[in-house]
């Protein structure tokens, strides 16, 4: 019987992150994924709207941590924010699993982050690898505006890697589909 639960929790899982990645079409995500253009960031890849803006290192403001590798942002504000997506690549010292990494990292921005509340966690497969997939929601500080993220994280090596995109919680569905097929496309090489 549990593990009929556990099998059916799972797919309860998926179908919401499905739900949340294709939106209300259907299809959505695959129409979203075809228009997407691969961007290679050397160690990795990902797949970003040919009109957003590249942000490379040497193009960021002093408050960018140095950890940041590229951060893309869409062309216009919506509601006066910049949809984004950033990868960031952590030494971490020693090897540790990408599972491990991930709820770390859940965990971090349960206990720091103004006003946070998870979405979802789903593990998922990247070549063969389990990494986590965490959708959230929480304010930077107790003044900024609430700001919907989804991220995975991922390690090689004895680097730690977080992909992050982030967008206002009231952000048109296309664009949230859009963002999670972002996040979604990145491959460690």
């Amino acid at each position: 019987m549990n593990k009929f639960l556990s099998k059916l929790s799972a797919v309860v899982v998926l179908a919401g992150l499905m739900a949340f990645l294709s939106g209300c079409g259907g299809s959505g995500q695959t129409n979203v994924a075809q228009n997407l253009k691969a961007y290679d960031g050397g160690e990795f890849t990902i797949n970003i709207d040919p009109s957003w803006k590249i942000i490379n290192q040497s193009d960021f403001y002093a408050e960018i941590p140095k950890e940041t590798l590229v951060a893309f942002t869409a062309p216009e504000a919506y509601d006066g924010f910049f949809i984004n997506v950033n990868v960031v690549r952590e030494d971490l010292k020693q090897a540790v699993s990408s599972l491990d990494y991930g709820r770390a990292n859940i965990n971090l921005s349960a206990q720091n982050l103004t006003d946070y509340q998870k979405v979802q966690e789903v593990q998922m497969d990247m070549a063969g690898k389990p990494v986590l997939l965490h959708i959230f929601q929480a304010r930077l500080s107790p003044s900024e505006k609430l700001i919907k993220f989804v991220q995975i994280y991922a390690t090689k090596g004895n680097y730690g890697y977080i992909v992050s995109g982030g967008m206002l919680p009231d952000t048109p569905q296309a664009t949230r589909d859009m963002v999670g097929a972002i996040v979604t496309s990145f491959a460690l090489k």
